[in-house]
């Protein structure tokens, strides 16, 4: 079988550019860093017992799993926190994603827009992903999963893409992903984010947006899988 990183750019040699100029906003294709979170089995919440924001020392607080009654009945404007709803806790942690665009809304107050951005988190591989499953996901034979390769003006660690976490984040829990020498912020190339976003459709709504770039993927697929079923023939006759 051939070399993983012959495999895995052969349909696209370069999967990340570096930014001359860095925009006032992340655009579509960007790589950026973010708090991202992960939503448990079941929801856990913070309680808020009492609140008082000119004393921290008066307030009381439980982390606890969500029961009918902890519904929040009381709006506290401090905490941004409405009539009914809560504080839910989330694990979580800062990684990188690819921005996929900007959602502006004005649901919460008709005078200003809350800015969003849809992100698509990146998962490093860890020593369990062997090198097989690792050469399918750049094959694209995983719906939900889009690889990445480590390379010095882009990501720093092989990773794939989990379509499944994609999460609205704000504009200021935002920041650039800096790569390279000098360091610039980082984006797909334009063949990369082609790719992403045809397997990115074929997630969501089951579709080709260009059937000439999914031709290309398909073709892809069915040479690495070929190669892959040759290099286990090849170790089943030693």
């Amino acid at each position: 079988m051939s070399a993983k990183e012959d495999l895995v750019t052969l349909l696209c040699p370069r999967f990340y550019k570096r930014l001359t100029s860095v925009s006032p906003a992340p655009v579509p294709g960007q790589i950026v860093s973010a708090h991202g979170v992960y939503p448990p089995d079941e929801p856990w919440i913070v309680k808020v017992h009492a609140y008082d924001g000119f004393n921290p020392n008066n307030c009381r607080y439980e982390i606890k799993r969500f029961e009918v009654g902890d519904r929040s009945h009381f709006p506290i404007a401090e905490l941004q926190l409405r009539s009914e709803e809560n504080l839910y806790v989330y694990k979580g942690k800062e990684r990188p994603f690819v921005v996929l665009g900007v959602i502006k809304s004005r649901w919460a107050n008709p005078l200003y827009e809350e800015v969003t951005f849809s992100c698509a988190p990146l998962f490093s591989f860890k020593p369990k992903h062997a090198d097989e499953f690792k050469i399918r996901c750049a094959a694209f034979c995983y719906p939900d999963l889009f690889y990445l390769p480590a390379e010095n003006d882009g990501c720093s660690m092989e990773s794939a893409v989990r379509f499944e976490y994609i999460q609205p984040i704000a504009r200021k829990a935002l920041r650039n992903y800096f790569a390279g020498d000098p360091s610039r912020p980082v984006a797909l190339t334009d063949e990369a984010f082609a790719l992403f976003v045809n397997h990115l459709a074929k997630f969501l709504f089951k579709c080709e947006l260009d059937k000439g770039v999914c031709s290309e993927m398909g073709s892809y697929r069915d040479l690495v899988l070929g190669e892959l079923e040759a290099a286990k023939n090849r170790v089943e006759r030693k």
